[in-house]
């Protein structure tokens, strides 16, 4: 009963050492045959989890992915295998939603849930995780007198510091929240550390959206501090990764490349602005038709940013802005709203 697990193991580690996309995938899918030819279903769970945290996002939505969690969760239960049960839970109802852009109310209260569910059981990790993605739901939707601490209901980090800031999520989710409210200087000084799972080969998911967001980070940052090369080499090979994995056919960060390919652009000087309006604006439907209504709400954002600083329409700029609103009302991030109101006032 283990050897579906073995393998499952196997891709990961060919993805990460090797790179070799391609043959994961094939190990990957022999993995889940097997699985389903075994009569034990002791390992499933935790099938579900690497193939589906690791391998097939690269090549498949995430979205294609909820029954495969759904179903590791349950068999997860019936078997006994509580640990891997949480995680496919987890992400589940809590971290694929919330990188898909569904509506933060809905999110919150899967939230509650999972995080019962998890300390009834004592999975601590798992809720301390979907604890930290909680508290930064709830300071988006206003729910929460913080910002970018993650400081509430759901969880406080000073308090709690031990075991949130030794959480592996926890630089993950302020980097995002840094660069959400604004923080662009603390988000690119953010350091991760490089394990196994925060590597975009053979790690976890996630890692694709930490990367978006510290790279935007850096080159906020880059457009203020325009001597200082470090941010936007550091950027770039941000880019550069995450274009070579959607060049390679994953589906899951398109949107991703389609912004930070406009705000690379942005802080060329020898780029015209109507290249680079292009690229917003591809940025924005993109996203919109994914229906990642959070990432559309920050393009309009960003876009915004440029019109004003680089090509001072203030017209078309505020036009994003009203955008952007609307589109994080949508989310239900009316804190960020708020900021944003504060921000360009007048």
């Amino acid at each position: 009963h283990l050897s579906a697990s073995s393998l499952a193991v196997l891709a990961m580690l060919t993805l990460s050492v090797l790179g070799d996309v391609d043959t994961a995938l094939c190990i990957g899918e022999y993995a889940l045959k097997m699985q389903e030819k075994i009569e034990s279903e002791v390992e499933k769970a935790r099938t579900t989890a690497i193939l589906y945290n690791s391998i097939f996002p690269h090549v498949k939505t995430l979205q294609s992915s909820l029954k495969p969690y759904l179903e590791g969760y349950q068999s997860g239960m019936r078997t006994g295998n509580k640990t891997y049960a949480m995680w496919c839970l987890s992400t589940h109802s809590v971290l694929i939603p919330y990188m898909t852009g569904k509506p933060l109310k809905s999110i919150e209260e899967q939230c509650q849930v999972c995080v019962s569910q998890m300390t009834e059981l004592k999975e601590e990790e798992q809720s301390t995780c979907t604890r930290i993605i909680w508290q930064l739901c709830l300071n988006l939707m206003g729910q929460s007198n913080a910002t970018v601490e993650l400081r509430g209901r759901a969880i406080d980090e000073k308090e709690n510091s031990s075991s949130v800031l030794g959480n592996s999520t926890f630089p993950i989710i302020k980097t995002i929240a840094y660069s959400l409210f604004g923080e662009y200087e603390l988000g690119a000084s953010q350091e991760i550390s490089l394990l196994t799972h925060f590597k975009l080969n053979g790690g976890h998911f996630i890692t694709m959206m930490h990367m978006f967001h510290q790279a935007l980070c850096l080159y906020a940052v880059a457009k203020k501090n325009r001597k200082t090369k470090k941010y936007k080499t550091r950027a770039k090979i941000l880019r550069k990764k995450l274009t070579a994995s959607f060049k390679r056919g994953n589906p899951n960060v398109v949107h991703y490349v389609c912004l930070l390919n406009a705000e690379h652009a942005a802080i060329d000087q020898k780029k015209d602005a109507k290249d680079v309006c292009k690229l917003y604006n591809d940025a924005i439907v993109i996203s919109a038709r994914g229906g990642y209504v959070n990432d559309a709400a920050l393009a309009h954002e960003r876009f915004a940013d440029f019109l004003l600083g680089n090509v001072g329409d203030t017209e078309e700029a505020k036009y994003h802005i009203e955008e952007a609103i609307k589109c994080y009302t949508g989310w239900g991030a009316m804190r960020k709203v708020e900021h944003l109101r504060e921000q360009y006032q007048g």
